[in-house]
């Protein structure tokens, strides 16, 4: 009998690489949905929606990280616009980001 599973843990993807670091691909929660729904909501500029967005992918991503933590000032260097993107939509498994 096959037996139907839900949850995060039940999606298993092989981890993905930012610049020689890992991260599990651990779909996001609804409690992280709804981190990044939130982010920069209440901001006034553009660089302060980008800095909400920033401080929530580094959350995400350090409770992914196999090995080293990342900072937003480390995202910056390291990371482009459409990477932002591309990263959440993997962790949602809306896309192949080649990863």
């Amino acid at each position: 009998m096959t037996t139907i599973q839900f949850g995060r843990q039940a999606v298993q993807r092989p981890p993905f690489d930012i610049n020689g670091l890992t991260f599990s691909s651990v779909p996001l929660s609804l409690a992280e949905e709804r981190q990044l729904a939130g982010a920069g909501q209440d901001a006034e500029t553009d660089d302060a929606v980008m800095d909400a967005l920033l401080n929530v992918l580094t959350e995400l991503l350090n409770t992914r990280a196999q090995g080293e933590m990342v900072t937003t000032d480390w995202l910056m260097e390291n990371l482009m616009p459409a990477d932002l993107e591309g990263i959440v939509a993997h962790l949602r498994g809306e896309a192949d980001t080649g990863a």
